[in-house]
């Protein structure tokens, strides 16, 4: 693969077939001029501020002109401007070259994308296209998440751009104990697969050992297993994000249990719902789910914009149309993954199943819970579940802001839970995301007022990524030069399907 990428403002860097990467330059000395200031932490707006930012962080928010900005400094203007805090995807699942790796399509399974890291890089810079400076991966397998503790490293490392990563852990036990609870039937606990609370502290600890950020607890953890594992990650000071714990056998918690066990994040609405089906996700269920909730302190990710899709496609028999000017963004992986063929929402074994016929009756129950939880002051985070189908990287966080918007969240509460509260949530030490001196520069200039209109955070006029600006402009021409890298990895499944004898492209999910 042959690729060169635009030179940036204070950035510079080239990449070629035979070259590695270099180090991008360090953050220097920015000073934005009369812009206005959303901090998002408060419900404050501060109108022709000057901001200046040295060494990664926010070295000063003044009264225009009073800013001292060091010689050398760059100027933006920020006039008629708005600066928010980066925007945060709380629950993505990150494609990276590894994936071929862990694909279960024996047509692309082993493919060799290279030592370049051009697959890589288009997916980080999808995410600040849309403005999203920092993002949750929520779990994969073992070598997956390799490659994202990898790349999150070269991230923090200035080796690579992109949005700061955190990397979940998850720690899930065997369906078949949960399905089947006999003796006989259980396989032998492991960290692996944990079934016994000392294996489940082991599998945390050994989590913390290799430097993963948090830990995503899965259903089919048994009572006590996931106990031990909340608790265990709760003393090493790991976050939890994950789901609700399995109802309805031997072996499984009851509500009741789960709550006095609580995550600190819930990683779905759709989560709560499942512990709402015993009154047939009855109205009532809504209240005495949301003071559960409320009592134990537990945050939430809505993940709204994700239901929404799976029940579009269910009814409409097709993958939703991605937002305009980003489907030429989804990767020739993903979209293959989308196609009907790789894609699971549009066979028949998920069109019927049991219970199908509820999904748009659970996106109602999942959209009347997250409101009732907003206005019980429950911590709303933005989270997507990209790349599921549709939801493609960096923009389906704008999508899943206009979903809280259209529930009733403010414009700036729900800025809050696109920032703010996610960093409360996954860095508890990194600060919490305002635009406010001391922090850290992960921002966003935009040319609209997004109290004006949420859709606004879609006009970026550039990214603060850990201090380095990065013009909306710089970073269309990165993705552009990375264009070569796309169509030849296109060509590469193209003929890999067609030595496979599959049908199809590497087309729209």
């Amino acid at each position: 693969m042959k690729h060169t990428l635009a030179a940036l403002t204070l950035a510079a860097a080239v990449w070629t077939a035979n070259a590695a990467p270099k180090p991008a330059a360090a953050p220097g000395d920015w000073l934005i001029t009369d812009v206005t200031v959303i901090p998002a932490d408060t419900d404050e707006v501060l109108a022709h501020r000057d901001v200046l930012i040295r060494d990664g962080r926010i070295a000063a928010v003044a009264e225009r002109g009073q800013a001292r900005a060091p010689r050398g400094a760059q100027r933006i203007d920020g006039q008629g401007k708005y600066l928010i805090p980066g925007l945060v995807d709380a629950h993505v699942h990150i494609a990276t070259e590894g994936a071929p790796r862990d694909s279960k399509n024996p047509a692309i399974a082993g493919l060799d994308l290279g030592s370049e890291h051009a697959y890589d890089r288009r997916v980080m810079l999808s995410f600040l296209k849309a403005g999203v400076t920092g993002a949750a991966n929520m779990g994969g397998g073992v070598r997956s998440d390799e490659d994202l503790l990898w790349l999150r490293d070269e991230i923090a490392a200035g080796r690579m751009i992109g949005p700061r990563l955190y990397v979940a852990k998850r720690i899930n036990g065997p369906r078949a104990e949960i399905l089947v609870p006999r003796p006989d039937n259980v396989p032998a606990s492991k960290p692996e697969a944990p079934t016994t609370a000392a294996d489940g502290i082991a599998a945390v600890r050994a989590a913390k050992a290799r430097g993963y950020d948090f830990i995503k607890p899965y259903q089919f953890l048994n009572r006590e297993t996931y106990r031990a594992v909340v608790e265990e990650s709760r003393r090493l000071g790991l976050p939890t994000s994950g789901h609700l714990p399995e109802l309805g056998c031997g072996g499984c918690a009851d509500r009741a249990y789960a709550f006095e066990h609580p995550l600190d994040n819930i990683a779905h609405a759709e989560e709560l719902g499942r512990f709402g089906r015993e009154s047939n996700l009855a109205p009532r269920d809504i209240d005495a789910l949301v003071d559960q909730v409320v009592r134990s302190k537990q945050g939430v990710t809505p993940t709204l914009i994700t239901l929404k899709q799976i029940v579009y496609m269910y009814v409409q028999h097709e993958v939703p149309p991605t937002p305009p000017g980003w489907d030429a963004l989804v990767d020739p992986i993903t979209r293959l993954d989308w196609a009907p063929a790789g894609n699971n929402y549009l066979s028949a074994k998920f069109r019927n199943q049991p219970g199908a016929d509820t999904f748009s009756a659970g996106n109602d129950f999942s959209r009347l819970l997250t409101r009732e939880l907003w206005k019980r002051g429950v911590p709303l985070t933005v989270g997507t579940d990209a790349a599921l189908p549709s939801l493609a990287f960096g923009i389906s966080v704008h999508q899943e802001m206009l979903e809280l918007r259209e529930i009733g969240l403010t414009p700036l509460e729900v800025l809050r839970a696109a920032s703010i509260n996610a960093h409360r949530l996954f860095d508890r030490d990194g600060g919490n995301g305002a635009v406010r001196v001391g922090q850290r520069a992960d921002l966003v200039l935009l040319d609209a007022d997004p109290l004006a209109d949420i859709r606004n955070v879609g006009r970026i006029h550039g990214v603060f990524a850990r201090g380095r600006w990065l013009p909306a402009s710089d970073i269309d021409a990165m993705i552009e030069a990375l264009a070569p890298s796309d169509r030849e990895l296109s060509e590469r499944l193209r003929s890999a399907l067609d030595a496979k004898g599959q049908s199809g492209t590497p087309g729209k999910r």
